[in-house]
């Protein structure tokens, strides 16, 4: 019995293997079960045992992965920095890097969003993304809002705009690479951007040069000021004598 659930394990898994690489080639909604089921090596009725349909198919292949979100939210999450926009920066380019790494994760990223139209039985499936967007957003907002009662925050943001347009660049960030079929060096490229994006987050992001340049600036008036009292004092005593 052991074997026979083994079997049908594997044979489930190559099913799962080959619907994404018909996917990824075809396209979801232009795919067959026929070519599905020729690409695995079985029959269709192999197909019927493990899944009820295309769609449903298409729903494990999207459950089994983890999506560069999630990695985004466990990354986040993780981060004991007291700057919370620190551990934004971190965690996206832990992000980054995972990705690169993991090529599954590229192939149902970009079947996600390149080779699907999410109409009839596959909008299901907007479901599970929503959920993923909903809860990075949300953790977004919440450490932005940290960042905003430590006035780390700039004023030009609110937390909600800010967390938006870290997703939005992350997004556009994969989404371009994937696209582009991997053109440019997507964590050197997404480091850059998110560091400048970040930067424009913070709050006075140079307060540390101007407060130096401040104590510069008072250091040299006092010694101005010294020197116009020293020669004020020279000046009268010469004129006394």
């Amino acid at each position: 019995m052991r074997r026979t659930k083994a079997e049908a394990e594997e044979t489930r898994e190559a099913i799962l293997e080959a619907a994404e690489r018909t996917f990824l080639e075809n396209g979801v909604n232009q795919s067959t079960l026929m070519q599905i089921a020729e690409c695995a090596g079985v029959t269709r009725g192999a197909i019927y045992f493990h899944f009820k349909d295309k769609a449903d198919i298409y729903k494990s292949i999207v459950d089994r992965i983890r999506f560069p979100q999630e990695d985004l939210i466990e990354q986040a999450q993780a981060g004991d920095q007291v700057n919370p926009l620190d551990v934004l920066f971190e965690a996206a380019i832990s992000c980054l890097k995972m990705f690169v790494e993991d090529e599954r994760q590229q192939r149902v990223f970009t079947i996600i969003n390149q080779r699907c139209e999410y109409v009839g039985e596959l909008s299901e499936v907007l479901d599970r993304l929503r959920q993923v967007n909903m809860r990075v957003h949300q953790l977004f907002v919440r450490l932005m809002q940290v960042g905003k009662r430590r006035r780390m925050l700039s004023p030009d943001w609110t937390p909600e705009d800010a967390a938006r347009a870290l997703i939005a660049s992350m997004s556009g960030l994969l989404n371009e690479w994937v696209r582009t079929d991997k053109a440019f060096d997507l964590v050197d490229v997404g480091t850059k951007s998110t560091r400048a994006l970040i930067a424009s987050f913070r709050r006075n992001a140079d307060i540390g040069e101007t407060l130096c340049a401040d104590a510069i600036l008072s250091a040299g008036a006092r010694r101005k000021l010294k020197e116009t009292t020293d020669h004020g004092r020279k000046a009268r005593t010469k004129l006394e004598s």
